[in-house]
């Protein structure tokens, strides 16, 4: 997983701006991972990430909150509650294609 996150952080990055916004986009993928208990990134991963899309941005679904509180314990509650991960997920579904 170590590997998918350097090379997916260089993919989001925006050539000439020194933004920070790929580093934020690798880390809520790697939590979002963490949380789904994923430990590898291929298809399958992608797919069953994509099964949750809707749940992300559903602030009232049982998968947000479970996230939300997951979140909360390592003091990341930002990455969902400001969209870095549903933005991410954009990324990822372009990174895999």
């Amino acid at each position: 997983m170590r590997n998918f996150e350097k090379d997916f952080e260089e993919f989001c990055k925006t050539p000439c701006v020194n933004s920070g916004k790929a580093r934020s986009y690798a880390k809520a993928i790697r939590y979002l991972c963490d949380y789904m208990e994923i430990y590898e990134m291929n298809e399958d991963s992608v797919k069953k990430i994509k099964s949750v899309e809707e749940s992300i941005k559903d602030k009232n679904s049982s998968f947000y909150q479970g996230l939300l509180e997951f979140l909360c314990r390592r003091r990341q509650r930002s990455y969902l509650e400001n969209g870095f991960i549903s933005a991410a997920l954009n990324y990822l579904y372009l990174y895999n294609k």
